[in-house]
């Protein structure tokens, strides 16, 4: 699990780590419509992004930060297994994610605006390619002038600091793959109502008690899944 800072101490920690209207689900029960395609069914809530069945018998929430490499890794090895349960329409899946590395509150803004049924896509490709993206914002920050530019950007503002994380990392190509061009990136990152979103996030993250990434609950009660048999499992227990 990947811990959390403090929120008092994020952007001091960002610098130095670079230098290195809501969705209310319906009552569940346990009944899904035959041959329905619940992986299309996705949609917003006031902290991150749903798909599934709304009536499903089961929510897992996830709690994850889009540059956080045990999430990359549980996304990779349980994903498969969580979005089946949903295809089946016995899962809804919720993702809220929240910012931990200094590039996560671009990525983020960036998710936000990828077209409703792009966003677990966007997800899924994101954790794939951020491995890469990661080695290429430590590759940029050993520029003096590159660093130089980024701690001038941020002490200018959080969206100037953004738009350099995105030209450091190159994160622009997984959102165009997903419906997001250049112009739009760069107006999602910089947005007003989108920075006081993730700020949101992390404040209601913090008073759920998450102190690392990924964090899961199902049905409102904290559960740990590290492999598929741990979701195949749980589902079971509940049912």
């Amino acid at each position: 699990m990947t811990m959390r800072p403090a929120l008092a101490a994020f952007v001091a920690a960002s610098l130095a780590a670079v230098s290195l209207a809501p969705a209310v689900a319906a009552p569940p029960t346990r009944q899904s419509a035959p041959g329905a395609n619940w992986l299309a069914v996705q949609g917003a809530t006031a902290t991150g992004f749903r798909v599934g069945n709304p009536r499903a018998a089961h929510t897992l929430v996830e709690w994850g930060a889009l540059n956080c490499p045990h999430c990359a890794h549980f996304a990779a090895t349980v994903m498969p297994s969580i979005m089946a349960a949903v295809k089946a329409g016995r899962l809804q899946y919720e993702y809220r994610p929240i910012a931990i590395f200094p590039h996560d509150p671009a990525a983020s803004l960036i998710l936000r605006c990828t077209p409703a049924r792009q966003k677990m896509a966007f997800i899924e490709d994101y954790y794939r390619s951020a491995g890469d993206l990661t080695k290429k914002l430590q590759a940029a920050a050993q520029d003096p002038k590159v660093r130089s530019d980024f701690e001038a950007a941020a002490k200018a503002s959080p969206a100037e600091a953004n738009r350099r994380l995105v030209a450091m990392t190159g994160m622009g190509s997984v959102a165009a793959r997903h419906g997001v061009n250049a112009a739009a990136a760069d107006r999602c990152v910089a947005d007003p109502a989108g920075l006081k979103w993730i700020e949101a996030n992390n404040d209601a993250s913090q008073a759920a008690g998450v102190q690392g990434t990924p964090t899961f609950s199902m049905d409102g009660n904290r559960v740990e899944i590290g492999t598929p048999a741990d979701l195949a499992k749980l589902l079971a227990r509940k049912g």
